[in-house]
């Protein structure tokens, strides 16, 4: 058996792509020499080096399983060729919320993140009722994932009764925040929710501190994913974020996922990591179910979608939908000081939600 790792080894997302591959890796050590072979590539989070890296991997490498992308335009841009070959995709992070919709799911892909909208569009209901905040600058890098993150929490905030002061879209790897944040100043509101991950979410988080902009920041949780606080540093503290895992976490499985991954790499996971360690689990589980026997996709489809309540994962229990899916716990934390380190501590557990239940302000088909 094979399983292709289709993560970003180098570039911007490089942190996020390491720690999918670290999940992925630290539960498949634990069959030994009964463990699949894996095999890397690269797709540098670029859509056109990722479908030629997509296509070695099956033409050339013919793995049986697929986990990646992280970026949601690598996930957008390989979904037809996925959905042709039909070799199972396992994605572990890329959120953009059309990949799983009813015009675009396919049977052979299966998501494990919170969608753009599962935890974006309550937080703006979660805000109105637990701050003050009613008028929201928005901040967010300018890609499918970024925008799609923002445009769901702008419409669970209206919906609460909220106000957006303004939107602002920094390009992709943005070296310099300054001139947003000098732009973002200028707007009149109560707080600033933003959304940034890997590299970019260190810089923008940095700089927002140092900019001097005294607005609280609230966000989605790759904003501060565990991965990068300790580079974030002091500047992370007090950041109000919201997403489907935090590795402090304080159930059985999470406590023990948290030890052996530090154990072995030196630093907690990130959602990544777990996303990728689930990943692993489903595959593991699926290939145990039909005893090896990978020939029939359509068997090993559903294996894959029987396995999710078989297996613990660190975050809580999940399920998939009828489009594969994760339907997944959803965690609201602050970022402060616990047991020695800078870290995302929950403060409340809103209900789980469905993809199904975010799609009535976009999804009219």
């Amino acid at each position: 058996m094979k399983i292709g790792l289709l993560l970003p080894q180098t570039g911007v997302d490089v942190t996020q792509g390491t720690d999918a591959a670290r999940g992925v890796e630290l539960y498949l050590r634990k069959r030994g020499a009964r463990a699949p072979q894996i095999v890397k590539a690269d797709d540098e989070a670029k859509p056109a080096v990722a479908a030629a890296k997509l296509r070695t991997l099956v033409e050339d490498e013919r793995v049986d399983f697929l986990v990646g992308p992280i970026s949601s335009a690598v996930a957008l841009a390989i979904r037809d060729y996925v959905h042709k070959q039909r070799v199972p995709l396992l994605v572990p992070a890329a959120f953009t919320r059309v990949l799983t919709s009813p015009q675009h799911a396919s049977p052979n892909i299966f998501r494990l993140s919170d969608t753009t909208d599962q935890a974006n569009y309550p937080m703006g209901a979660w805000l109105m009722k637990n701050t003050r905040y009613r008028r929201a600058l928005v901040m967010a890098a300018d890609f499918a994932g970024g925008r799609h993150s923002v445009e769901a929490f702008m419409a669970g905030f209206r919906a609460a009764g909220g106000e957006i002061a303004a939107e602002i879209y920094p390009p992709f790897d943005t070296p310099d925040f300054a001139p947003y944040l000098r732009k973002g100043a200028a707007a009149r509101a109560d707080a600033v929710y933003a959304w940034f991950a890997g590299a970019d979410a260190v810089r923008f988080v940095q700089q927002y501190r140092q900019s001097g902009l005294e607005l609280p920041l609230v966000g989605h949780s790759a904003l501060t994913a565990d991965t990068i606080l300790p580079r974030i540093g002091e500047a992370a503290l007090g950041i109000v974020s919201i997403g489907a895992y935090t590795a402090a976490l304080e159930t059985p499985e999470n406590r023990r996922f948290v030890q052996e991954y530090e154990a072995a790499y030196g630093s907690w996971p990130s959602r990544y990591s777990e996303c990728g360690w689930i990943a692993a689990a489903l595959i593991a589980q699926a290939a145990e179910t039909l005893q090896g026997d990978l020939r029939d996709r359509g068997r090993v489809r559903a294996a894959l979608k029987d396995a999710l309540p078989l297996v613990k994962p660190p975050r809580g229990p999940m399920r998939f939908d009828a489009y594969r899916q994760a339907i997944t716990p959803i965690y609201v934390t602050r970022t402060q000081e616990k047991d020695g380190r800078v870290a995302n501590v929950v403060i409340d557990t809103p209900p789980a939600v469905t993809q199904e239940a975010t799609w009535g302000w976009w999804n009219k088909g």
